[in-house]
């Protein structure tokens, strides 16, 4: 069955109700390779209940609508779907201990032929008590083998290329082997980061990290290099897949007020056209 368009563009889900505990958000930091140091009193505000603070890509992993995709009638080809891009514009930080509400719907639909097809999906989440917009998050699906469904080739976000000069400061953020187990109890338990027989149907070797994971290491690194900023805005492509075990260095460069950034393993470029906006 070919993906269906018309089930699934304009869908949008119920709201999800969240409880923000000390526990979920020392957890996520964790998942993402803070606290390596426990010593670092930088990393130990985001993984220690006193005067805890949430880290502020947190609201990627809040109100997940579930494994929808998987549904006969949507007609998409799980094994076959990746991450290629995500967006999150973060307002105010998540309330420890307070309730969100999460809004999730899918706002567009790329039909890219042999290449596949995009999907895109936008989530905001707003803190239940005084109803402000805490965050707005846009994740970008590619689901490889279901172009060709007759819808248009549209025209994607526009990323920010990389300056062609060296990068003005790197920062290297090892990984963990288990890193793809941990990150998967946010609320995300694709087979594809845990079943080694569900990631060798999907072309990969073993198990991958998530995308999002690799996003989270990757803004993990942006505020290590400005501990005096605040992260607002963090937008990236998904070039290659992260195998967990693996270090990741992230290259920045200053642009007139933002930092564009790519990350790589070696020569490999896995996170490219990035850019954080920081207050």
């Amino acid at each position: 069955m070919p993906l269906n368009a018309d089930y699934i563009l304009g869908r949008a889900f119920d709201p999800i109700e969240t409880v923000i505990s000390d526990r979920d958000a020392m957890f996520y930091a964790l998942s993402i390779g803070i606290g390596r140091d426990p010593l670092d009193a930088h990393d130990l505000r985001y993984v220690f209940e006193k005067d805890l603070k949430v880290f502020p890509t947190m609201p990627i992993v809040i109100g997940h609508p579930g494994n929808w995709m998987a549904e006969p009638a949507a007609g998409i080809t799980r094994t076959m779907v990746v991450h290629g891009a995500q967006r999150l514009s973060s307002y105010r930080p998540l309330p420890v201990g307070g309730v969100v509400i999460s809004t999730n719907k899918v706002t567009a639909i790329w039909d890219k032929g042999d290449k596949g097809a995009v999907m895109d999906l936008t989530r905001e989440t707003f803190d239940k008590a005084s109803g402000d917009l805490i965050a707005r998050s846009n994740s970008s699906v590619f689901c490889r083998a279901d172009g060709g469904f007759g819808g248009p080739s549209g025209e994607s976000h526009a990323y920010i290329a990389v300056p062609e000069r060296a990068a003005d400061r790197s920062v290297e953020m090892p990984t963990e082997p288990n890193m793809a187990l941990i990150y998967r109890l946010n609320n995300d338990r694709n087979p594809l980061h845990a079943e080694p027989e569900f990631a060798a149907r999907a072309g990969f070797s073993r198990p991958i990290l998530h995308g999002l994971a690799t996003y989270g290491v990757a803004a993990v690194a942006v505020v290590k290099a400005f501990p005096e900023k605040m992260l607002t805005a963090f937008e990236t492509r998904f070039s290659k897949p992260v195998l967990p075990g693996e270090t990741v260095t992230v290259d920045m460069w200053d642009e007139a007020g933002v930092v564009v950034f790519r990350a790589g393993v070696g020569d490999k470029v896995v996170l490219d056209r990035g850019r954080a906006v920081l207050a």
